[in-house]
């Protein structure tokens, strides 16, 4: 990770202790609003950044590819217990069982999973990490695999990142926690189109935008600054 050998940085772990609470634990109060939404989503990003840094994963990747942190922690908009990260490089699928089985290892780390879509649309391997935070809490993270050349998130979250304001910045947060509070996800990708270029500015307007589009299709949107 001489007089003892220097520890590999994607081993580190940290005292599980030492993290902060993570705020999915407890119920969101309504009446706190936009200070409110925005203290949860900032102690949410603390606790993503704390689990990347725990299981070492930009590090332990980092062997194999360039690494983007992409979606929702990328942008610091976070209320799901998601991370969603890229990798692009010329990575064996056994360069990912490498990574996902010293990981396994960790006596939080419920569950893994893989799919291989590189001859889907999707055009990569998929890796799904399962960390149990509390036993009412469960973070995930998704890791998509690509080939150096493919399109990818990293240019988008960058973009969304700086295009937010304040107001926007907030109307995500709450429509995401608004979705949260009946059971349903307000896909990134779709909620950031709708409130930039769409004026949407409540969940109900969202899902009117959103009507029948595919959830998963790509179109090359980008925000104009």
């Amino acid at each position: 990770m001489s007089s003892a050998p220097e520890r590999d940085e994607s081993e580190r772990t940290t005292d599980p202790a030492a993290r902060p609470a993570d705020p999915a634990a407890r119920p969101a109060d309504p009446a706190a609003g936009a200070a409110g939404r925005s203290e949860r989503a900032a102690e949410q990003l603390l606790v993503a950044r704390s689990l990347l840094d725990e299981l070492g994963l930009v590090a332990r990747w980092s062997r194999y590819g360039d690494v983007t942190v992409v979606g929702s922690v990328g942008i610091g908009v976070v209320v799901a217990p998601d991370i969603d990260l890229e990798v692009r490089g010329e990575v064996r699928v056994a360069d990912g069982f490498a990574v996902m089985a010293a990981l396994a290892e960790l006596p939080k780390v419920r569950r893994i999973t893989y799919l291989d879509a590189r001859d889907r649309h999707e055009r990569g391997q998929y890796w799904k990490l399962e960390y149990e935070l509390t036993d009412a809490v469960t973070w995930t993270v998704d890791t998509w695999v690509f080939d150096p050349g493919a399109p990818g998130g990293g240019a988008l979250t960058a973009a969304v990142r700086d295009a937010l304001g304040v107001e926007e910045r907030d109307v995500v947060l709450m429509i995401k926690e608004e979705a949260a509070a009946v059971g349903e996800r307000a896909p990134g990708y779709w909620l950031y189109q709708a409130v930039l270029d769409g004026g949407v500015r409540s969940y109900a307007e969202f899902r009117g935008w959103l009507g029948d589009r595919n959830i998963y299709e790509r179109t090359g949107w980008l925000p104009t600054i």
